[in-house]
């Protein structure tokens, strides 16, 4: 007489080893069973695995005869074919279905025998492959910033179903509870030991205060090093959180320090760079930290004060820009005049109230489509149409502006040491506006003034900061050449060379030949603000070879100051 078995889906999670025992095909444990019953094997999965799926329905029974157990038996279906292969094991004899496809069979008989409704169960993953998958799963959405709904997507179930069809996307609700915490933790781990080991021996701080559009307060610490094997800035941002408390002087400062304890680099730090914001200054110097106000941050201040000066025409410009960009008539009115004109079609740029340069970049290309501009407000807006004197400010007001504009995207980089290149930058910047001190323009003249009280009030003194002065005369590039005061620099080189007289080699190293110095990243063309610089030290290269040794030691190479 044929045996009867019923067979459930957590069979396909246990192995049976013995008689009345299963073997866990996760963790490997092996469960005692009583009177054949899978309540143990259940019990197991729920309390050790829960998330591993497990088929919500059970195979139909099957009714096999001893000569059809190592056949195969076809079973006709409306959609395809289902293939159970029976096997033997030291249990018993048991069906493994091989498709990887739910079929709804319709009733047939084979053998005497009724099939129905077959659920086919995948074969589980390895736990720690599902494990390796969910990690990759949660850094793809943490870097690429997407949304924990993709894994509800149901195109991208496909794709992952084709990619592998056993593995089992987590849903939105382990992602954010229990992966992106896990992840979070372990890089937090990662971090402080690199950070707080040997790996960065000495770091500066960035730090910034800022208030959301919900009127919630936070705050966030970047910390910067140089990675003693590659040489390269290394940032690494340690914290970003709201911060509810009042934002005195004294608690910002005690929120620094707990965080720098925290990360165990209370003692590495070289400088804090901040905005102007007092109470952040307040905190850096209550701290006994070195301050540096952040460079781009004050330029934007002067360039921001110094645009109302010209606010008159500024806003001109904003209501032409903001009138083209509502009017699609208007666009297509442009693009036209520009097509006729054998120009290349440009769309006109709105600027952004909190970052200046896009205000340079809107004038700027208001003035680069003139005629075209002039001819399309005549069509189609009379009334916004700019006055002569109007576009004699904004051709004479960029080339001013352009200066600050390329000081900004010199120092707006992580890519790059720049505390160096400050003091050279400052002398510079006051260089190029004194070329226009003869301008007959009243609102020009205004402008130029102004830009020259505002450099020598917020940098007339940045030559004393020991910090800057001494990392210029350590930059090859610059040296003795990037004082505008002598005195200064003489000062700064005589502390350096003391400091350099207690420093006490600990082992005594051959001198390797210097590598050839870069071009800085995002400056590929020849930029006129450095034009000068490069002028003023080839007029200072001697041709005899002791005086130009000499001057190795004062200046720098003279080719890395080229390559710059």
């Amino acid at each position: 007489m044929a045996s009867k078995r019923k067979f459930s889906p957590l069979w396909n999670h246990f192995d049976s080893t013995e008689p009345k025992k299963a073997k866990c095909n996760y963790c490997s444990k092996i469960l005692t069973l009583s009177c054949s019953s899978i309540g143990t094997l259940s019990r197991h999965m729920k309390k050790v695995h829960p998330t591993v799926n497990i088929a919500p329905k059970r195979l139909e029974s099957i009714d096999e005869s001893e000569e059809n157990s190592n056949k195969n038996v076809q079973v006709a279906t409306t959609s395809s074919t289902i293939s159970v292969v029976t096997t033997t094991t030291s249990s018993g004899t048991r069906p493994t279905v091989t498709t990887t496809n739910i079929i709804s069979a319709t009733k047939g008989k084979v053998a005497g025998t009724t099939v129905k409704d077959y659920i086919v169960v995948k074969k589980p993953l390895p736990l720690i492959r599902t494990q390796q998958l969910d990690e990759q799963l949660i850094k793809m959405i943490a870097k690429g910033y997407h949304a924990f709904r993709l894994v509800e997507e149901k195109e991208f179930q496909k794709f992952v179903d084709m990619l592998n069809p056993s593995y089992k996307l987590p849903t939105r609700k382990t992602l954010s509870e229990s992966l992106l915490s896990k992840l979070y933790n372990r890089t937090i781990e990662s971090m402080k030991k690199e950070i707080g080991g040997e790996s960065a021996t000495a770091v500066c701080i960035t730090t910034d205060g800022w208030r959301s559009v919900t009127n919630d307060d936070y705050i966030g610490i970047t910390v910067h090093f140089i990675d003693p094997e590659t040489h390269i800035l290394r940032t690494v941002m340690i914290d970003c959180l709201q911060f509810n408390e009042s934002h005195t002087m004294i608690n910002i400062s005690e929120f620094l320090k707990e965080k720098f304890r925290e990360w165990c680099i209370d003692q590495k730090i070289c400088a804090i760079v901040s905005d102007n914001a007092s109470n952040i200054l307040g905190a850096v110097r209550i701290g006994g930290w070195r301050s540096i106000r952040c460079f781009a941050h004050t330029i934007n201040l002067v360039v921001k004060d110094s645009l109302e000066i010209i606010a008159d025409t500024v806003i001109k410009v904003k209501n032409v820009v903001e009138f083209f960009n509502r009017s699609m008539p208007a666009q297509r009115k442009l693009k036209e005049i520009q097509e006729q004109m054998h120009l290349a079609p440009l769309k006109l740029k709105q600027d952004v109230c909190t970052r200046w340069n896009s205000t340079y970049d809107m004038l700027n290309r208001f003035l680069k489509i003139k005629e075209a501009l002039i001819a399309s407000i005549a069509i189609m807006t009379a009334e916004l149409a700019l006055t002569p004197n109007d576009w004699m400010i904004i051709e004479k007001s960029l080339p001013i502006l352009s200066i600050f504009y390329e000081v900004t995207n010199e120092v707006s980089a992580e890519n790059y040491v720049s505390a160096s290149k400050y003091i050279v930058l400052c002398k510079l910047m006051y260089t190029q506006i004194q070329k226009f001190s003869n301008e007959t323009v009243e609102t020009i003249k205004g402008l130029v003034s102004f830009f020259k009280t505002e450099l020598m009030h917020r940098f007339g003194d940045i030559e004393k900061n020991m910090l800057l002065r001494e990392a210029t005369i350590l930059d090859p590039r610059f040296k003795k050449s990037g004082f505008r005061d002598i005195r200064n620099f003489e000062a700064a080189a005589a502390d350096l060379k003391l400091k350099i007289g207690r420093i006490v080699l600990s082992d005594e190293r051959p001198l390797q030949p210097a590598e050839p110095v870069e071009p800085t990243p995002g400056c590929s063309k020849v930029s006129s603000l450095w034009e000068q610089f490069d002028g003023e030290v080839a007029r200072q290269v001697p041709e005899n070879p002791v005086a130009a040794a000499e001057l190795e030691v004062r200046l720098g190479p003279s080719a890395a100051v080229s390559a710059f």
